[in-house]
């Protein structure tokens, strides 16, 4: 019996002086936690759902402490209490949370829903995707994952691929692309009449195959952010834009609202069939873009009674040569919120090195007439970079109002009109028709094909005036 009690003695000692021992704690900054996941995306929410029915799945966040010392994190959730995310920390529900302690080479869990307001899609409640991150700092190390879940009832198009030949023509509910919406080649994409198409940031309608934007003067089709609060209403660089790529052609594009993105149209290097142009634009406005409204690099593009304006560098750019048909369209860049020192129209058929020095020259046409090409810089608003020789002969800049000092444009049997205002409604708010005493009215000439009438489907007069409205005076 005396050697089990002594041996009991021992035992208990040896416990004590464990429990006794202080726990200790790496402070040292080369160390931090380990997180499975740095984005956590909730595609499954809806804001109309019964209360008894849970709004989201529930999603749990592994934290690993790999070091060999217990470990403290501070955990924050950035909304907090006006967040639509909830967190459980280690079974302790909350918005923050200090000093979270991890053993050494253990792991906690973290679990993270998502409740969109009940029932209201307005986006002062809910915006059509709901962000939030929570952050967790170790050791002064910060260290992110992002909350992403979808507010509004929508269509909702993650990173996917058009297949087959689709259309788009549910108007009671906008479509919302997160990351991609990518028209594979030989397949068609049709957006009808009255459809509302929002972008999360950095997203693009990328097109390989074919798409046709068929709005109408009364029911335009609209492309935008995701941002529908007011403060965002006319603010540049939400989204990307439509990006059409090899081996894309005839794409159409009429009564359609593009806004807010990084490039409004941009055809990337694909030349057209003559008679086949890669886009046609028509009846279109085009705003608010952080690079270029309309662009190509040695493509075809067609515009007709479009606008195009208030974009950082160009409202339209044609570069490497192409063939360019542009006629009875507006291009205005007023804003003064953009750093550009160029003009806002461009067009060149040289490309050159950052010494200037000449890489290569190619093939272009052009036909610009019966536009509008103004804006704020003194020292003008068209420009261009051309080899001569590689200029098709039956190219035509004429019958348009510029602002430029650049003598070639008013050269002997020119009808264009040189930097005289052009005198806009209200140019601030961006409502470029032509007010009554406007120099651009009536100076047009009737084209072969006729453009019969203008962006508002008015009709236009036997002595039609320059650029996208045929004034109403």
């Amino acid at each position: 019996m005396k050697g089990i009690t002594k041996y009991f003695i021992i035992l208990t000692c040896i416990y004590l002086l464990g429990a006794c021992k202080e726990e200790q704690f790496t402070i040292d900054s080369e160390h931090k936690i380990e997180i499975d996941a740095d984005t956590l995306w909730f595609d499954t929410v809806f804001s109309k759902v019964n209360k008894s029915t849970p709004k989201s799945v529930n999603k749990q966040i592994i934290i690993t402490n790999p070091h060999t010392k217990s470990i403290k994190t501070n955990i924050e959730l950035i909304g907090g209490i006006t967040s639509h995310f909830r967190l459980n920390v280690d079974g302790e529900p909350g918005y923050s949370f200090k000093d979270v302690e991890i053993f050494p080479n253990d792991s906690i869990f973290m679990f993270v829903e998502v409740h969109p307001s009940e029932n209201n899609n307005s986006p002062d409640f809910n915006p059509l995707i709901i962000r939030d991150s929570i952050l967790l700092n170790t050791n002064n190390n910060e260290q992110k994952v992002n909350l992403i879940g979808w507010g509004q009832d929508a269509h909702y198009i993650f990173r996917d691929s058009i297949e087959n030949d689709t259309t788009w023509e549910n108007n009671k509910l906008p479509i919302v692309v997160y990351g991609y919406c990518y028209v594979k080649p030989d397949v068609s994409l049709t957006i009808k009449e009255g459809m509302n198409i929002h972008f999360a940031p950095y997203s693009w309608l990328f097109v390989e195959g074919k798409v046709n934007i068929e709005g109408s003067a009364q029911n335009k089709v609209l492309l935008q952010g995701d941002r529908l609060q007011p403060d965002w209403e006319e603010t540049s660089g939400q989204w990307g834009g439509i990006w059409l790529n090899w081996p894309t052609q005839d794409n159409y594009i009429e009564h359609a609202i593009i806004k807010n993105g990084t490039v409004g149209i941009y055809c990337d290097t694909i030349s057209g069939n003559a008679n086949v142009p890669n886009v046609t634009v028509k009846k279109s406005f085009i705003r608010n873009m952080s690079f270029d409204g309309i662009a190509g690099r040695g493509s075809n593009i067609k515009v007709e009674n479009t606008i195009s304006a208030n974009c950082g560098r160009y409202t339209f750019l044609g570069s490497y040569g192409g063939d360019y048909d542009i006629k009875n369209s507006t291009f205005y860049t007023g804003s003064g919120d953009f750093s550009r020192n160029g003009p806002t129209f461009g067009y060149s058929n040289i490309v050159r090195d950052e010494f200037q020095n000449i890489i290569s020259t190619h093939s272009l046409k052009f036909n610009f007439i019966n536009n509008i090409i103004y804006g704020i810089n003194s020292e003008g608003e068209i420009g261009d970079d051309l080899d001569g020789s590689k200029i098709d002969p039956e190219s035509v800049l004429d019958y348009n109002l510029l602002r430029s000092k650049d003598p070639k444009y008013i050269t002997k049997g020119s009808h264009n009109i040189v930097d005289s205002t052009p005198l806009f409604i209200n140019k601030m708010e961006l409502n470029l028709e032509l007010d009554s005493l406007s120099p651009a009215k009536d100076k047009g000439i009737i084209l072969n094909p006729n453009i019969s009438n203008d962006y508002f489907d008015r009709t236009r007069d036997s002595k039609p005036d320059l650029g996208a409205f045929e004034s109403r005076f």
